[in-house]
């Protein structure tokens, strides 16, 4: 579909960046494109926006479709549209970022055959990298379109919100019994880097307690080795 378009007319597309922490490691899904242009290539999940949709609605419709996640937290990210980004003609894409818990996104993947591969992501001094679980190990220019340069665009939002917003806990499995450990694991996932524990602890209680937003339970995770540690709830996450 849209192998050609139109030339002098202008089209819409959404892309998803979908999101998950696995094995304390930020990963993302990719598949393989069947269709013309980038036939073979590995590329984000997307769609052109039909005349009687929104962008979120076709977003929320694809994700129905491809991978059908209970309440998914979705965010606009941003609009690519440099002049040449499509080769078939003049497109402009929406991309989201899409949020999946990694319990959730396992149990998916489990029940129903989707057509992705995990990837995890690492950003830095090299650019970015994707490894993926096949073992294919990908740089942006080997995706299809300008899918490298939204992955980045998409993690570096992450990475500067994730200090001063509630979207780290998008990940967490359950945010009525976490452990601060679990909630750390993705702080370092997003920002590739290692946390200081003491300082972390103390800034999240700092941010989160005095608003009584985080609250300590009376349960406790003894499935780790070692000293059973408090599981704590989010409130009224924003």
């Amino acid at each position: 579909m849209h192998d050609s378009l139109h030339q002098g007319q202008l089209y819409v597309t959404v892309d998803m960046l979908i999101l998950t922490i696995r094995e304390g490691e930020l990963n993302l899904l990719l598949s393989r494109r069947k269709d013309t242009p980038y036939a073979g290539r590995w590329a984000l999940p997307g769609r052109f926006v039909g005349l009687d949709e929104s962008a979120e609605t076709t977003v929320r419709n694809l994700l129905e479709e491809m991978l059908p996640v209970e309440k998914p937290f979705l965010e606009q990210l941003y609009t690519f549209s440099e002049v040449n980004r499509d080769p078939r003609g003049r497109v402009i894409s929406t991309a989201y970022l899409v949020i999946v818990p990694g319990k959730q996104l396992d149990a998916l993947m489990k029940e129903k055959q989707t057509p992705f591969t995990r990837f995890e992501v690492s950003t830095g001094d090299g650019g970015l990298r994707l490894a993926g679980e096949n073992g294919t190990v990908l740089i942006g220019s080997d995706l299809a379109f300008d899918h490298g340069r939204i992955i980045e665009t998409g993690v570096q939002r992450l990475q500067g919100k994730i200090d001063y917003t509630d979207v780290g806990f998008r990940f967490l499995n359950d945010l009525n019994a976490f452990t601060l450990g679990e909630l750390q694991t993705v702080f370092e996932a997003v920002l590739g880097e290692k946390q200081d524990s003491s300082n972390f602890r103390r800034d999240i209680r700092k941010r989160y307690e005095e608003s009584g937003r985080l609250v300590l339970t009376d349960r406790e995770d003894k499935q780790k080795r070692g000293r059973p540690a408090s599981l704590y709830q989010l409130k009224d996450i924003n």
